[in-house]
């Protein structure tokens, strides 16, 4: 219930009568793990949640009303059953007709407060910090094997439907797989995979949902002989890598962190590279739950996950982590790939290797 307390809390703050919560990713949130959609193409869910001082109601049409309140209702909330053919928003604006409602999409003409509630949910739980650790492992164990039982002639296609079957048989949702070997990978900061075979290298990343919660990670193998401009360009990646997650020690706004990330590109000999692929951000119920550029507002906190991941021409360094007073954890570090330990003027970070498979 500490996501209720805190929207109760944020209502009374605002002067808000009520919130509607619509989108897939907040209910997910709200509800600890529950699952509001039957289309996985949707960001909208097919029930919704009225959230106010004193009751929280569970809206659905006939087709889902009775499934959602007994089955993905871990908030008890109370069933208003819609005849599928009456339209939701006309019943909802009647409901918050004179009051100050809000919600996550404007729905029935309420104001979109989407951003607002973006910043309540990124502080985890400890609950949701130990689910997240889980669900990490998972992800990376699923990647790094899929990657370590991957052989020149296979295609990118069968390398990411290997990827995709085995996390749908974990209940997590492979909702971004991209697949790229030999010059697509120099060529493509995103390679959707395609029937191209497999010959000297191959990058593997995933975004991955299980729970509402996101996971992000980026695994790079070679079959042969890492040339010396990959292994030079990777080494600069792991050392920016490294910097951008002990540069999070201290909370710090995020558009001087960003300046920061700047500079080690041009320390490391690589400066305009940062322009040719977004460099990530918190993560938790969003892939990303805002992507930092120069000049993203607010602040790093403690008790968020974060997913950064530098790239330079050919090479990426990805995982997901989470801080807290205590530093940085990396959620996908399994211990079984290849890291080494980088040594920065920020502070020492184990980043995975690029895996030789020969």
């Amino acid at each position: 219930m500490e996501g209720i307390s805190r929207i109760r809390k944020w209502l009374a703050e605002n002067r808000y009568d009520g919130v509607i919560l619509n989108r897939r990713d907040n209910y997910s949130w709200i509800t600890g793990g529950n699952k509001s959609h039957v289309l996985s193409s949707t960001e909208t869910g097919v029930a919704l949640l009225v959230i106010t001082n004193d009751y929280i109601a569970l809206y659905a049409d006939s087709s889902d009303g009775l499934r959602m309140e007994q089955e993905q209702n871990n908030l008890d909330a109370e069933l208003v059953q819609v005849p599928w053919y009456e339209n939701m928003e006309t019943i909802l604006a009647h409901k918050t007709s004179g009051k100050m409602f809000v919600s996550d999409t404007g729905i029935a003409g309420t104001k979109n407060v989407r951003s607002e509630l973006i910043e309540l949910r990124m502080q985890l739980t400890e609950r949701e910090v130990s689910v997240y650790q889980k669900i990490g492992q998972e992800c990376a164990g699923i990647v790094e094997q899929v990657c370590m039982e991957a052989q020149p002639g296979q295609t990118e296609i069968e390398i990411a439907n290997r990827l995709k079957a085995r996390c749908l048989v974990k209940g997590i949702s492979p909702d971004c797989v991209l697949v790229g070997s030999d010059e697509r990978i120099l060529k493509y900061r995103h390679p959707m995979p395609t029937n191209r075979s497999i010959e000297e290298s191959l990058m593997v990343v995933l975004g991955g949902e299980k729970q509402g919660l996101n996971v992000s990670m980026t695994r790079m193998v070679y079959f042969t002989n890492i040339p010396e401009e990959i292994i030079k360009r990777y080494k600069a990646v792991q050392k920016i890598f490294a910097a951008m997650q002990q540069m999070m020690k201290t909370p710090v706004a995020y558009q001087e962190y960003f300046k920061k990330v700047q500079g080690l590109y041009r320390q490391a000999g690589y400066a305009e590279e940062w322009k040719l692929h977004h460099q990530g951000g918190p993560t938790g119920y969003g892939c990303r739950e805002q992507v930092t550029s120069p000049d993203t507002p607010g602040a790093i906190k403690y008790h968020q996950a974060y997913a950064w991941n530098p790239t330079i021409t050919g090479t990426k360094c990805e995982e997901t982590s989470y801080l807290d007073e205590t530093g940085v954890s990396i959620l996908t570090q399994t211990g079984q790939w290849p890291r080494e330990e980088i040594e920065t003027e920020y502070g020492i970070c184990s980043v995975a290797e690029i895996m030789r498979c020969f």
